[in-house]
């Protein structure tokens, strides 16, 4: 899989949040977006998974001469933010059976409980969850979905040391040659990026700087 991004902007209402982003991003590789508080970061991620369109620019998706349609590429996306929210009504093991009712799992439900070490917890409302306990299950239904595009914001978020090493490993064990994108100004969250590191100026600040030096 193959993103290009040509001249990216996104804005709301008259507010630029980053305008003129030109990347590219292959499979097999792994990518961190940086930047301060501000830059973009998060939006460029959701532009990329298809929540949000670009404001300006052109975002294309590929694999070999085939090119996907916003649609298509949803289907091939796998997400994970802070801010995104579980069907917290759900216990944990429905939430499971309903994920797999929509993507390919690199595992079974069974094994997957296992991964998440919440087997005790199959019965509870994600509701009573604590915030690292759904933190590992948004981590791992990301993962381990099959998807050609794994795309993270921040992922270990609300994680104490051990699930840090935990999330590691998971990574480590299943990128495979999957694009990986993820967002994050905590360097041990992507010391294993080899693609390199897109850092996103802050184009507030910058604007103000350009308006100033006209003063």
């Amino acid at each position: 899989m193959e993103i290009n991004l040509t001249s990216i902007g996104k804005r709301y209402g008259l507010e630029w949040i980053f305008r003129n982003v030109d990347f590219q991003f292959q499979s097999g590789n792994s990518y961190a977006l940086t930047g301060h508080n501000g830059s973009g970061k998060s939006t460029l991620l959701k532009v990329l998974s298809g929540k949000l369109t670009p404001s300006e620019g052109k975002i294309s998706f590929k694999k070999g001469q085939k090119e996907y349609s916003q649609l298509e590429i949803a289907k091939e996306v796998a997400y994970v933010a802070p801010y995104i929210h579980l069907i917290d009504d759900f216990t944990l093991e429905e939430m499971v059976e309903f994920h797999f009712q929509f993507k390919k799992m690199y595992v079974t439900q069974e094994h997957l409980m296992e991964i998440m070490d919440l087997n005790s917890h199959k019965n509870k409302s994600i509701k009573n969850f604590s915030s690292g306990m759904m933190q590992r299950l948004k981590l791992s239904l990301a993962i381990l979905s099959q998807t050609k595009i794994l795309l993270l914001d921040e992922p270990t978020s609300y994680l104490d040391e051990k699930a840090i090493l935990w999330y590691k490993n998971l990574l480590q064990d299943y990128i495979f040659d999957r694009l990986v994108i993820l967002g994050s100004n905590q360097k041990h969250e992507y010391t294993f990026v080899d693609g390199g590191e897109i850092h996103l100026p802050d184009y507030k600040y910058l604007k103000k700087q350009r308006y100033a030096t006209q003063l």
